[in-house]
């Protein structure tokens, strides 16, 4: 095991690689809950890719798919209800990115452990519990079309992006959801959750030796040798949208709107531009911004405006959303005034600077936090930031305001979700 520590946090990480690829990270914390994740690199976006010399195809929406069969097993057993059994909360995601299975709390970490492996290694697919299971996932993919939220965000990607495997929900279409095969979940299966493509994240009060003996004996048991990871293939994007704007009508009261920038930044670390864009929405639209001051009073805006962003192959997509009763090109001309501003003090950037600063300290305080940030870091990354903190402190606002300089806001659509006339 190689010891590493979070600067200026505190905090300790034991990394450790096994022999069949397995990354582990494993950060004792001085509580009595533990939380620890099995993070899978296959996500929703990854619908072509290459093993062993063959290329191979599949419907949008299979890594969601082959998340939910992740839960049954040949012998009957249900994974959720070993969990219960211990008084663990336990879930699974399926990211554009990755899938990832997780579990928190409970009384018999061992079996808890015991039960996070055994689910991501046993896997059990038929004809007949596929079939069942479209009949499930479809039901899930309907219920979505009827979601405004849900809606705006779909048909946004859609709009997105001319060629990107982006431009596919997560969850399929419900064309997509119904051809998938039991052979193509094993396909994705033998490419995708091999150890080597896979890593486990440990947060919490447990003993790191035993900890590490405990994993170390479970995959000698599994038998399973190095795998070189699967190639994930990628389509050329263009920076323009495929769409500009979209309406889509259902019935609802109120109007639904989603503005999507796409944005190709300069060239930074990945680090310190996903460092520059979290400044740069809580600059324009966090609640210590001029932005929620200016809308406070408009009594047709219904919600807060909400905003994140997230990448997708070159690019970052900043994703603005708001609810409001009737007009929709008064809020939307301000979201993008707003965007489109570069200028702002640096008594303002300090200030969001130290709302991030100090989210990083709390970083230590929660098991399950601390877990989910180590586990984001290793897929963005490939590695965890051990320098958080100091990468936070040492941004500077002169280099900040260059880079957002340099940023194109132009490329963007514009999706609605309203009451049909």
């Amino acid at each position: 095991m190689e010891k590493k520590t979070f600067n200026n946090l505190n905090l300790d990480v034991y990394e450790e690689t096994l022999p069949n690829g397995l990354r582990i990270f494993l950060c004792p914390m001085p509580r009595h809950e533990v939380a620890a994740q099995m993070t899978v690199l296959f996500g929703g976006s990854v619908l072509e890719f290459e093993l062993n010399g063959k290329n191979i195809k599949v419907p949008a929406g299979i890594a969601h798919f082959l998340e939910h069969k992740m839960f049954e097993k040949e012998d009957g057993t249900d994974p959720l209800k070993i969990y219960e059994s211990t008084g663990a909360y336990a879930n699974a995601f399926t990211s554009p990115y990755i899938t990832a299975y997780h579990f928190e709390g409970g009384d018999d970490f061992f079996k808890s452990l015991q039960n996070l492996l055994d689910t991501v290694h046993k896997p059990y697919f038929t004809d007949e519990n596929v079939l069942k299971e479209k009949g499930i996932i479809s039901q899930e993919k309907k219920n979505t079309m009827d979601q405004p939220k849900s809606i705006v965000y779909d048909k946004s990607n859609e709009n997105l992006f001319h060629n990107s495997y982006f431009k596919h929900s997560v969850l399929g279409s419900l064309e997509d959801i119904n051809s998938i095969t039991k052979e193509m979940l094993y396909d994705c299966y033998n490419a995708f959750y091999h150890p080597s493509n896979m890593y486990l994240t440990i947060t919490g009060g447990f003993d790191i030796n035993q900890t590490l003996d405990f994993i170390k004996k479970y995959y000698q048991k599994l038998g399973l040798s190095y795998q070189k990871p699967p190639v994930k293939i990628t389509k050329q994007e263009p920076e323009t949208v495929f769409k500009d704007k979209e309406i889509v009508h259902r019935n609802t009261e109120n109007k639904e709107i989603l503005i999507s920038y796409k944005v190709k930044p300069p060239k930074k670390s990945r680090i310190i531009t996903d460092l520059y864009f979290s400044l740069l929405l809580n600059l324009k639209f966090s609640e210590i911004s001029d932005f929620p001051d200016i809308t406070f009073n408009d009594e047709n805006i219904i919600t807060d405006v909400g905003c994140s962003f997230y990448t997708a192959d070159d690019y970052y997509i900043i994703n603005v959303g708001v609810t409001v009763k009737e007009d929709t090109d008064k809020i939307i001309s301000l979201i993008d005034k707003a965007i489109n501003d570069k200028t702002y003090s640096e008594k303002e950037f300090n200030l969001i600077k130290k709302v991030l600063l100090s989210s990083v300290i709390l970083l230590t305080e929660k098991v399950s936090r601390t877990r989910d940030s180590i586990a984001s870091d290793v897929y963005l990354y490939g590695n965890v930031n051990y320098d958080i903190y100091n990468t936070y402190k040492n941004i500077s606002y002169d280099e900040f305001q260059t880079f957002v300089n340099n940023l194109n806001f132009n490329n963007k659509t514009i999706t609605i979700v309203e009451k049909g006339k």
